[in-house]
């Protein structure tokens, strides 16, 4: 068994088995990875509140022999959407998982997490009071804002700097 630690976002959890939690992470030292977190779905978990999406975490993972990951521990640095409005949560679910889709496992790149988590930390800065949650409109400074995200994000991939462009070419691979 290999221990690892490192710093890394939150991006979506799943429920598995009885109390168990399979967690989508982009890491510093990793790029993304899916580990699971043992009995965090029971009431005295101390991992669970560290583990809410869109948390900005130290990880300590451990590598099984099949190369599973197990979460042993997690601190938080700060959860990136703070007090959150309906239009944020929106915008940060979206960005979350245009990141899952687009981001494969486990590479690497220093540029993209330094993207990623300032693209956080200013989501959670944005003023989306006045956006509706339930629509993120391209012309909401919430729409505009993750457009801007997704361009940028395609852009650190190599697959130019235009999404909508890209969004023709990567529709081939069920990637969008």
């Amino acid at each position: 068994m290999s221990v690892y630690q490192t710093n890394a976002i939150v991006l979506k959890r799943e429920n598995i088995f009885e109390a168990d939690r399979l967690y989508h992470l982009y890491t510093e030292d990793f790029g993304k990875v899916r580990a699971i977190a043992g009995s965090v779905r029971k009431i005295k978990a101390k991992l669970t509140g560290h583990l809410e999406p869109f948390n900005f975490v130290w990880v300590e993972l451990i590598s099984k022999k099949g190369g599973e990951l197990i979460i042993t521990t997690a601190l938080s640095h700060c959860g990136l959407l703070g007090k959150a409005a309906p239009g944020q949560i929106a915008l940060f679910t979206k960005m979350a998982n245009f990141a899952v889709i687009m981001l494969k496992e486990p590479q690497k790149d220093k540029k993209l997490w330094n993207f990623i988590l300032e693209s956080f930390l200013a989501a959670g800065k944005l003023e989306t009071s006045a956006d509706p949650p339930e629509r993120l409109a391209s012309s909401s400074r919430a729409g505009k804002f993750l457009n801007d995200f997704k361009s940028g994000f395609i852009k650190i991939m190599g697959f130019g700097d235009n999404f909508e462009e890209a969004r023709y070419y990567l529709s081939d691979f069920n990637v969008l």
